[in-house]
């Protein structure tokens, strides 16, 4: 059923016209998925997800790229790549997620200029375009409307110099988010050789390598010693629990981290996983536990968060179901294993 879902909304997103049909779409996708969250179809559901998103995001790249041509601004570079980071990067996205992405692009010297206004004015198009479709606009400005995150290939290789060889914490941040980047419309190759070049480059970097794996021990994850679930304490969302900080995010940046450490420039966080179990880096139980941990926030967070609005990640703990808790509770301590993991690599660093 799924199956047909997606293929039939990825068909007519590719006639879309308008930011009103993409977020036609998106909303359908939601509607579907409230009806098809049996934990044995959450692998397919995934990978639908995925596809739904990334067709929406095409199509309006497309439609930026093309109503900036219209208006003829600027000069239109030979080659340039909108890429995607965050959790559609990597391949994980629940049903509302906000935008994360950027633009790189190559053109003659003498042109850049010209061709930054074209980058510019077909990023502001489709900031807001996704925006009307459903894409909250990023919190962070970690968006294509963010010079720092839309540049030339010459502007991004000085931009990241600066970063590799300072390591502040914001740096170290903007490293990690980088690590992410995939290309989903353009030129995919320049988004790619960025994404290899900055493993690369901080690899041959051992102490900002260590710095980068103290990083990744925080948030640290809401379970005590005792095995009790740290909920919020305050405010509106009162015993709830957040889903992404209370070991996803730790486990995706403890796997982000550990591709770096042995080399496998991949985006994905299944692919990263599934690299390092085949070259030792994981053995094949730590993987296997990590694995089930992913799933078990994945199909949480999208059985929780099948509408629209703030506080979408926030998940009462009485609300979900006993085997859920158990569950919940087993992938915490998956992410703590995986940080102190990661915290006896950075010892060997250091050592």
């Amino acid at each position: 059923m799924m199956e047909s879902l997606a293929a039939k909304v990825v068909e007519r997103l590719n006639r879309a016209e308008s930011a009103a049909e993409l977020r036609f779409c998106h909303d359908e996708l939601a509607r579907e998925l409230r009806r098809c969250l049996a934990p044995e179809q959450m692998k397919q559901l995934a990978g639908d997800v995925v596809c739904v998103h990334e067709a929406i995001l095409r199509r309006a790249f497309f439609l930026a790229e093309r109503e900036t041509m219209k208006r003829s601004v600027g000069i239109r570079p030979p080659a340039w790549c909108w890429y995607v980071m965050g959790s559609i990067g990597r391949c994980e996205p629940t049903i509302w997620t906000d935008q994360d992405h950027g633009i790189l692009f190559d053109c003659p010297e003498e042109e850049e200029a010209a061709c930054y206004e074209f980058i510019r004015h077909m990023a502001a198009v489709g900031v807001d375009m996704l925006h009307e479709a459903g894409y909250p606009y990023c919190s962070g400005y970690v968006m294509a409307t963010n010079k720092r995150w839309a540049q030339s290939v010459r502007g991004w290789e000085q931009q990241l110099s600066s970063y590799l060889d300072s390591g502040w914490p914001n740096d170290i941040r903007f490293l990690l988010i980088a690590m992410d980047m995939r290309p989903l419309y353009g030129e995919t190759e320049l988004a790619e050789k960025a994404r290899k070049a900055l493993f690369a480059a901080v690899a041959k970097r051992p102490p900002l390598l260590a710095r980068m794996g103290e990083h990744v021990q925080f948030p640290p994850v809401p379970l005590g010693w005792l095995g009790n679930v740290q909920t919020e304490r305050w405010g509106p969302y009162s015993g709830a629990v957040h889903m992404k900080q209370s070991g996803y995010v730790q486990l995706t940046n403890a796997l982000k981290w550990l591709a770096c450490f042995a080399h496998v420039p991949t985006a994905g966080t299944a692919e990263r996983r599934r690299a390092l179990e085949a070259n030792g880096v994981l053995t094949a139980p730590l993987s296997d536990a990590v694995c089930e941990a992913l799933s078990v926030y994945y199909s949480i967070r999208l059985k929780y968060s099948t509408e629209a609005g703030d506080g979408r990640e926030y998940v009462l703990w009485r609300a979900l179901e006993r085997t859920e808790q158990k569950q919940l509770k087993q992938a915490m301590r998956t992410a703590k294993r995986l940080q102190r993991f990661v915290a006896r690599r950075v010892a060997n660093i250091h050592a």
